[in-house]
């Protein structure tokens, strides 16, 4: 996992305490012998200091932080041709790593993650585990994703009818008013059927929704009910305080100014052949952690560097800069990852996990295109 690792780093003592027992969890997962190397989790502040710990993670592929800083959501593929990806939940304080009976997300505000268990949705509070049941399972129409908006006051999700002849009416989305669950279908249409992407983005202020379907993205607005579609290659991503939207297109890279409809140019003036893969805003105002994507020249390998940027044209290299000669990291075969940021602002969150390349995997857990095939 560590083989090319250019990054160095530190850590971050978190309070609290974990009752498995209250989770529906198995024994605590072991080691596999094939990758003995621990999750390293690293705090990164806005003016460059690292830290790190040690977790005593296995083998988890995908993690987020809680708000908090004090649990990890992750998620580990399995590596045979049945073996389906498995959910945990990792205590920073405790250590335990604690096998969750379903696929899991943060809430945006507190340490509570929200569970797909059994074709429902529940709410699991920590650290004491309690369970609030939100969406009831149904087996005929099963929770298939879900997204809670940033004010906490919405749950959107996808159903899927089972017993439905139509597929490209199927899918319904539903909006769930939290603080009273009532629900409300506000959409059908047909799925788009990807393991692994993100299927919802919620507007900073809460009032549009957008989410993929089969052949587009489209957007929800809340206080008018009215649905538009885009042609679009990713969603869009704005800073938490809407001053900023990142625009990206075939011949263009920039930061939007929304006030004055200023374009701040992002194309890189050493490497060409670069792009954000991924933007984590910080919690307030502007300020963000970056995962760019480079093509070194000559080269077919594709490397991802970690920024953050105090200003949306003011950027740092915590890791080490590519123009000084560190190319960074390979993509997904070292598989570091910005998995949340702090609830005060001033810091964020680096994975160090386990290989998704494929070449960690074997031939019968592979498609057509070297990629990698989940059982969820």
């Amino acid at each position: 996992m560590k083989k090319r690792l250019l990054l160095s780093c530190l850590l971050i003592s978190l309070l609290g305490i974990l009752v498995p027992g209250q989770i529906n969890a198995s024994a605590p997962a072991k080691a596999d012998p094939r990758k003995p190397e621990p999750v390293v989790i690293y705090k990164v502040t806005v003016d460059g200091k690292v830290t790190k710990t040690v977790t005593n993670m296995p083998l988890i592929h995908r993690a987020s932080m809680s708000p908090s800083g004090r649990f990890v959501y992750g998620e580990r593929i399995g590596y045979g041709k049945a073996d389906r990806t498995i959910p945990y939940l990792y205590d920073m304080q405790t250590k335990k790593l604690t096998q969750l009976s379903g696929y899991g997300k943060w809430s945006p505000k507190q340490d509570a993650l929200y569970v797909r268990e059994n074709g429902g949705i529940v709410k699991l509070s920590l650290p004491n585990g309690t369970k609030t049941v939100l969406v009831p399972a149904a087996a005929q129409y099963p929770v298939l994703d879900f997204s809670v908006s940033p004010d906490e006051q919405y749950m959107a999700f996808t159903r899927m009818d089972m017993l439905s002849s139509n597929t490209k009416v199927s899918a319904h989305l539903i909006l769930q008013h939290l603080p009273t669950l009532k629900m409300k279908k506000n959409d059908q249409y047909e799925w788009r059927d990807v393991t692994d992407e993100e299927m919802y983005y919620w507007l900073p202020n809460s009032k549009k929704l957008f989410y993929k379907t089969h052949t587009a993205y489209r957007e929800l607005d809340l206080p008018t009910g009215l649905k538009y579609d885009h042609k679009m290659t990713r969603f869009p991503t704005y800073s938490n305080d809407m001053k900023y939207r990142y625009m990206d297109t075939y011949t263009e890279e920039y930061m939007l100014e929304l006030a004055t409809g200023k374009k701040i140019n992002l194309k890189d003036p050493v490497f060409v052949e670069s792009s954000f893969d991924k933007i984590v805003w910080s919690p307030s105002g502007h300020q963000m952690a970056v995962e760019k994507h480079l093509h070194i020249s000559n080269s077919q390998e594709a490397y991802m560097v970690i920024q953050t940027c105090q200003q949306v044209t003011k950027c740092s290299y915590p890791f080490g800069s590519p123009e000084k000669g560190m190319p960074g990291y390979y993509d997904l075969s070292d598989n570091h990852r910005i998995i949340g940021w702090a609830k005060d602002g001033k810091s964020y969150y680096v994975a160090d996990l386990a290989s998704i390349h494929y070449t960690d995997f074997p031939l019968e857990k592979l498609g057509p295109f070297n990629n990698v095939i989940e059982l969820r």
